[in-house]
């Protein structure tokens, strides 16, 4: 996949941006939101402490992954490691671009 960006905000709405596309929808409507969400909390480091409630969690790439918590909840980033996560960032990316309206 091209240049990408991929937020999952906590009030729940789900962006991706790409070349020509800035497309944003609720979450609750994507089914492949929560096993990334798993994935990334899985690989967070082993020194993070605080809970997964989240403000956003951005994948810029597939090469850094940012995870936002919320006050006194854990806050991270991912740099690297992309074989782990590639799978489940095009199952959403291609899930999103799926409900983009066609012209």
């Amino acid at each position: 996949m091209e240049r990408f960006t991929l937020h999952i905000f906590g009030y729940g709405e789900t962006q991706i941006i790409k070349k020509d596309v800035n497309f944003k929808t609720k979450t609750s409507d994507l089914t492949k939101v929560q096993p990334l969400l798993d994935a990334l909390w899985a690989e967070k480091p082993e020194d993070v402490t605080g809970g997964d409630d989240f403000r956003s969690v951005t994948m810029f790439n597939y090469n850094r992954k940012k995870w936002s918590g919320k006050k006194d909840q854990a806050s991270f980033k991912i740099k690297g490691k992309e074989d782990t996560l590639v799978d489940l960032i095009d199952e959403l990316a291609a899930e999103m671009t799926a409900l983009i309206p066609q012209d």
